[in-house]
This record gives structure tokens, sequence and C-alpha cells, in this order.
């Protein structure tokens, strides 16, 4: 009878508990089912606004770039190119460009008039040397040229702000001759202001909702409803601006946080390459206003019986209570390290079955745990005689031999030729580097580290030269090999340095790694060497400037912030 009474205690426990989840998710759902239709609602006009105003800004801007695009390709523009051609000195291309500008000037006073009825703010044309040829504002300098970054291969759009705080919308677009050879570029500056009839109309938005435009810089680049003075002002780093110009992907329907740190409703429509995201947002407080009455007297019945049911289930559970407490304080215990812990529950229930289960559990780990230790310290005892690492240093002469750019070659390969392709490279290399006994020490898909220890007569210097001019000399033969299996072509470059290096080995003498300066070194010059070439720093010129080799010292003004004395290695 005291198991029955026990038990149905219990169950009756577990049937309020059940009461209060079912009151708890009977209120849960009431919320989100008023939440969804409202927001189904809303998101049919959201999107519509949304794809109809983006739609429009769109075509406005691609339109003005078919139209640019059109004056490109105006013949006295490419005769222009034509006649200046890159290589006139600057007084050659300041005399001809005095004689094309009245043209120029006239030719776009025409297209201004008759084709583009956006004003230019600003056009310039520039050639692949940086030298202007037109521009709208400036006079033309004849020894100026373009410093900054001006070339383009592509159509790009960037809305940016004027020293006096107009807003603009810069259109660079490549000029092309009629080979179809880049010769240019076109960088034409216009006002964006014009986009602000579109985005602040009210019609089909909510009290709350707004449209706006933030460009890749993620900075707001229109009007504010809520804030004044918002354009390249107002930072707008939120999960649908992160979605468009991360990812390109737009947001539809989809509740996150606004620039003003306001839940909201909204979507977007993304433009990566025009340079904009529009979103269309709403504020879910606003959206939600009609249902929030209902739901808080929905919460308030639910709190009520879920506090019911609580005070009702606490008075039953304190009579079972302290058995389970017993049970949680030694799993406490046992988890702290004490194993020898022990409850000794005596309900004549379920309870007292757990219990027992628990004491055999805890007998049971701290005889696993005394048998553990006893093995630990035979392990121990054993660890002092594996084998040990040492290390051994060497006067050497270390050589990296690089793929150029293998990383970017390699990425429209499948995982079987980029397997094949690194192997191709490893199996013409390493055979060269033994033959002229070196020693490779690392083999990785697109480069190989090896080094030729010294010798008191220096034949590992010659070895060394020889074998990275051998190196060097074998571009043809590997080409061959890429090109019948279809792979693409390859280019290496080659560096050594000489100095102290750490032999690190296992106690069975093989060679592990090596690593010092000179390997540092051979890292750090690999970059300026040529393609199919070897550099080599002062230390390697210094002992091998008598030898039969060629050494060619590369001048600082050739590279910037150059850091080495680096010379090129060739046969004389």
């Amino acid at each position: 009878m005291k198991s029955f009474v026990s038990i149905s205690t219990k169950l009756i426990v577990l049937m309020l508990a059940i009461s209060i989840a079912s009151i708890a998710v009977t209120t849960g759902l009431a919320y989100n089912f008023a939440d969804s239709v409202i927001k189904n609602n809303v998101k049919e006009s959201l999107k519509d606004e949304s794809e109809t105003r983006g739609q429009t800004i769109s075509s406005i801007i691609e339109s003005r770039i078919t139209k640019l695009q059109s004056f490109t390709q105006n013949q006295v523009v490419q005769e222009s190119f034509d006649v200046l051609i890159p290589g006139l000195d600057d007084v050659s291309f300041h005399n001809i460009l005095e004689e094309q500008l009245p043209h120029l000037h006239d030719e776009f006073q025409s297209f201004q008039l008759n084709e583009f009825e956006a004003g230019i703010r600003d056009l310039q044309i520039i050639n692949m040397r940086g030298k202007p040829i037109f521009s709208l504002n400036e006079k033309i300098d004849p020894i100026t040229y373009i410093k900054d970054n001006y070339k383009v291969n592509d159509v790009t759009v960037e809305f940016t702000q004027d020293l006096d705080k107009t807003r603009l919308m810069n259109i660079s677009l490549p000029i092309l001759s009629d080979s179809g050879n880049q010769v240019g570029v076109m960088i034409a500056s216009m006002g964006s202001s014009v986009f602000d009839n579109i985005l602040l109309n009210r019609f089909g938005l909510h009290e709350t909702g707004e449209v706006y435009l933030v460009n890749k810089n993620k900075m707001m680049i229109s009007e504010s409803i809520f804030f004044e003075n918002t354009p390249f002002n107002q930072k707008v780093d939120t999960f649908a601006v992160s979605e468009c110009f991360d990812n390109g992907r737009n947001v539809e329907a989809v509740d996150y946080t606004d620039y003003r740190n306001v839940d909201i409703f909204g979507y977007s429509y993304c433009q990566k390459d025009l340079g904009f995201v529009l979103l269309t947002e709403v504020d879910e407080s606003s959206i939600l206003k009609p249902i929030t009455e209902l739901q808080n007297k929905i919460i308030l019945v639910g709190i009520s019986l879920i506090v019911i049911a609580s005070i009702v289930t606490f008075i039953l559970s304190r009579r079972i209570s302290q058995p389970i407490l017993k049970l949680r304080d030694a799993a406490k215990e046992l988890s702290s390290g004490n194993f020898d812990v022990r409850t000794n529950i005596k309900t004549n229930d379920e309870i007292e079955q757990l219990s027992t289960s628990f004491d055999d559990m805890a007998k049971t780990i701290e005889e696993t745990i005394s048998a553990i230790g006893k093995r630990e310290n035979i392990i121990k005892q054993q660890g002092d005689i594996l084998s040990k690492y040492f290390e051994e240093k060497r006067e050497s002469y270390v050589c990296l031999v690089d793929l150029v750019g293998s990383i970017k070659i390699t990425k429209t390969l499948n995982a079987e030729q980029k397997k094949r392709y690194g192997q191709i490279f490893t199996d013409s290399v390493v055979p060269i580097i033994k033959k002229h006994e070196g020693i490779p020490v690392k083999i990785i898909d697109d480069a190989v580290l090896f080094y030729f220890p010294a010798s008191k007569d220096d034949d590992a210097l010659s070895n060394m030269l020889d074998c990275c001019l051998e190196i060097s000399k074998m571009d043809k033969e590997l080409n061959e090999k890429t090109k019948s299996e279809n792979l693409p072509g390859m280019a290496y470059r080659i560096s050594s340095a000489f100095g102290i290096v750490n032999e690190a080995k296992t106690s069975d003498s093989s060679l592990d790694d090596i690593f010092g300066e000179p390997v540092n070194i051979c890292f750090k010059i690999n970059q300026y060497a040529l393609p199919n070439t070897t550099v080599v720093d002062n230390s390697v010129y210094e002992k091998a400037k008598d030898l039969q080799f060629k050494f060619t010292k590369i001048d600082q003004s050739l590279i910037k912030d150059l850091e080495y004395t680096v010379f090129i290695l060739s046969s004389k």
C-alpha cells in the first residue's frame, strides 16, 4: 500500500507538470499564431514595395550605364586614343591633346544635351598610364598623372559624398578599342538625390515603414524618416546588409534589429554589382500593435494557471523530493571524486531501486579508478625509455623552390587534378635535388624545402648552385607534362641562403625538420625571384662570387622596401 501511495503521488505530480507544460505551449502557440497572421498580411505589401522601388532604382542606374557605355564608343573619343598613344613624351602628348580637347568638349556637350538627361557633375577620361585626356571640371596638367586606383576592368558603381555634402553616384567604365582591348577608363559623377522621391514616398508603408539605401561600405546613402543628416553619417551593419554584401543574397520577411537597435520586420533588394542594397522595413511593434492586447490577456491567463498549478505541484512534490535531493547530492560528491559515497535510500519504490543502482555504480567506479591508478604507474615508468628528440646544429645551404600563384591556379581543379598537379611538380624537382646530393626536407604540393650541408672542400656550394640552375631550366619539360594531362602550366621561383641550421632528428638519426635563420631568409627573398629563376642572399654570394657562376645584384630602385641584398643566379 505504501508503494502504491508513493507512485500515485508521483503520477499526480507528473500530471500537474504536463498541465503546466500544456498551458505554456498553448499560450506560446497562440502568441506565435497571432504574430504569424499579422506578418503574413504585411509580407506581401513589403515585398511589392521592395521589389518595385528597387527595380526602379536599378533601371535608372543601368540606363545611365548603358548611355555612358555608348559614349565610350563615340568616334571622337576613340580617335583621341588613336592619336594620344601612351608612348608619347609629355610635351608631344600635351600638344596633341590641346587639338583634341575642343572636339571632346563639343561631343560631350552634345551627348549631355541630346542623350543623357541626368546632369553630370564631373566626367574624366583617363588612359591606361593614368594620364587624363578629358576632365569636365579640372584643367589638365601636361605632366600630371592620376595616382588613385582608377583602373577598372568592368563597370563599377560607387556612392560617395562630395566635400560640399552633395551625394554622388560615381560610375566607372572601361573604354575599349575597336579590337576589344582596353585603352582607358571613363569616370562619371552625378547626383544621387534623384532617388529620394522613390524612397521617401510613404504610399504602401505602415506608420513606421521606411525605405532606404545602403552602400558597400555599410553606410546609409539616403535620407531617414527617423533621424536627420543620415546620408554617409549613419552606419548600417545589420543582418540584411551583411547578407547582401557578404553573400549576395536578399532577405525576405525576416525579423532583425535595424540601425536604431529597434526590432523590425523587413525585406531587402540586393544589387551588389550596382553598389547598393535597398531595405524596406517596418517596426515589429507597429505591425503587432493590433494583437498586443489579446496577447497580454492570453499571457495573464496562462501565468495565473501556471502559478496555481505550481503551488499544487510544490505541495505534493515536497513529500517525495527529499530522496531525489539526496541522490542529487550523492551524484555531486561522485563527480567531485568522492567514490566511496553511498545513498542507502529506503522508500520501497522505484526511487529505492534507483538508489541501489547508484550505490552499485559508485562501488564499480571506485574499483575501476583504483585499477587505472596502478596501470598509470606502470605506463609512467615505461615512458622513461621512449625515444627522445634531439637537435644538431650545422652550417648548410638552404634552398626553396615554390610554384608561382598555385593557390589561384588550382582553384578551378578538382581534388584528383590538384593531387596530380602537385605530384608532377615534386616528381620533377626531387630527383634533381638528390642527383646533386641535396637533402629534401619538406615536400608540399606547391613547394619543396631542401638543403646541402656545408663541406670542407665546399663541393656542397657548387652542387647547390648547379642544382638550382638545373631546376630553373626544367620549365619547358614540366609544362609539356602538364599540357599532356590538360592541366595548367607551371612557373616557379628558387631562393637560397647560407647559415647555421638546426637539424631536428629522432633517436634513430632520421631527419625530421630543419629550422633557423637561413630557412626564414629563403622564404622572405623567394618573392624577389622572377619566374623560373634563382635568387641568393649575400651570404651565398660572398662564398660563390669567385666560382664559375654569374651573379646580378637586384637594385633597390627596382623593388620598393627591399630588405635584403639579393642576387640573381645565372650561368656564365
